[in-house]
């Protein structure tokens, strides 16, 4: 049986489909910098699961990402995601 970890990750969405477009690992997750560049308040029970992000988030997630990302943001959505893999 293989060991299962939950990384983060952004999930791009079509805008259109609203499936699953892209999935790119987060590199540099640290919960508190997420929390606070994100204003999440301590006690969602979301805030270890699922960030919506959007143009102003740009700067700060791009040099956490694993690679290059064009964010294309009228054509879909993005996410930062707990995913569990294999």
């Amino acid at each position: 049986m293989a060991d299962r970890n939950i990384g983060h990750y952004l999930v791009s969405y079509d805008g259109a489909t609203e499936e699953v477009d892209e999935i790119i690992r987060i590199d540099q997750f640290h919960l508190d910098e997420f929390r606070e560049a994100f204003a999440v308040p301590p006690n969602d029970p979301e805030m270890h699961d699922r960030y919506a992000v959007g143009p102003d988030d740009i700067r700060f997630l791009r040099p956490k990402l694993a690679r290059e990302v064009e964010f294309e943001f009228a054509e879909r959505a993005y996410f930062i995601e707990a995913l569990q893999t294999d």
